[in-house]
C-alpha cells in the first residue's frame, strides 16, 4: 500500500500480519516486481518486532518504476532474524504498482518529447509567487509534438483562475528550451497543514501526446519545494516578515 506520506518519498508500506502464535522479528524486506527496474527494500533501520496476531507496515523505498505490460504483482523476500529470505507472493489489492507503472508509461512519452520541470520559486508579489517551469524540448525533430494543457494545484496551493492553470503550450522536437512563470498562492493557511504537509508541493502536469490526454507529476527539486513552503508560511503570516 502507499500512504498519502509516501509519495514524495517515493515509497511503499509492505503490510505484514503474523499468523502465528508467537513473535517474529523482522531484520529484511524486499520488494520484486515486474513494475521496478530492481528489487526494492533491504535490512530494515532496527529489527521489527510483530507479535502474535498483529499487523505492522514495513517502508519500502522504491527502485525506478518501470513502465511494463507485464504483470506487476508483488513478491516480498522477508527476514525473520537470521533465517534465510523465503520469496511469497503478496497482494496489491489498490493496485499501487500498476498505477505507478501505467504513469511512469506516461511519463516516459512526455519526456521523449520534452523534459518539463518545475525549477525555482520568484519572489512574492501580492500574495501571489511565480513558479518557474523549465520546458527542454528533445534535439531530435522527428520526436514528434506534445501539447501541454494545464497545472494542476495542489491541497496547500492554487493559481489566480482557482485550482487549475491553463498553459496552451505545443511543445516539438528541436524547439529551443524555454521557461514559463505560473502564479501560485497559498490555498490555506493553518499552522498543522502546513507543518504536516505532505503532497502541497506536488503539481500535476495535463498534457496530450500521441492522441491521448495523460496526467503526470511535475519534477520539481527539494529546494523548489522547500522554497514553496517557506512562501506559503510567510504569506500566510506565520512567519516574520
Amino acid at each position: 500500500m502507499q500512504q498519502r506520506g509516501d509519495i514524495a518519498a517515493q515509497r511503499v508500506q509492505v503490510r505484514v500480519t503474523n499468523t502465528s502464535d508467537a513473535p517474529i522479528t523482522v531484520t529484511a524486506a524486499r520488494l520484486s516486481s515486474a513494475a521496478l527496474e530492481a528489487p526494492a527494500g533491504g535490512d530494515t533501520k532496527r529489527p521489527v518486532t510483530i507479535g502474535a496476531g498483529r499487523t505492522t507496515d514495513l517502508p519500502v523505498a522504491l527502485s525506478a518504476i518501470r513502465c511494463t505490460s507485464g504483470d506487476p504483482s508483488p513478491r516480498v523476500a522477508l527476514r525473520l532474524g537470521d533465517d534465510e529470505e523465503p520469496t511469497v507472493a503478496a497482494t496489491d489489492a489498490l493496485g499501487v504498482l500498476g498505477r505507478l507503472s501505467a504513469t511512469q508509461c506516461d511519463r516516459d512519452a512526455v519526456a521523449s518529447i520534452a523534459h518539463v520541470s518545475a525549477t525555482a520559486v520568484t519572489p512574492a508579489v501580492d500574495g501571489f509567487a511565480g513558479l518557474v517551469l523549465s520546458i527542454e524540448p528533445s534535439p531530435d525533430a522527428a520526436a514528434g509534438s506534445v501539447d501541454l494543457v494545464a497545472l494542476r494545484g495542489t491541497p496547500l496551493l492554487r493559481f489566480r483562475g482557482g485550482g487549475e492553470a491553463a498553459l496552451g503550450l505545443r511543445i516539438a522536437g528541436g524547439d529551443p528550451a524555454s521557461e514559463i512563470t505560473v502564479p501560485v498562492t497559498p490555498i490555506r493557511c493553518d499552522a498543522h497543514a502546513i507543518a504536516e504537509d505532505k503532497v502541497g508541493t506536488l503539481f500535476d502536469l495535463v498534457a496530450r501526446v500521441g492522441g491521448r490526454e495523460v496526467v503526470v507529476p511535475l519534477d520539481r527539486s527539494s529546494r523548489v519545494a522547500a522554497d514553496l513552503l517557506v512562501f506559503t508560511a510567510a504569506t500566510c503570516g506565520l512567519t516574520p516578515g
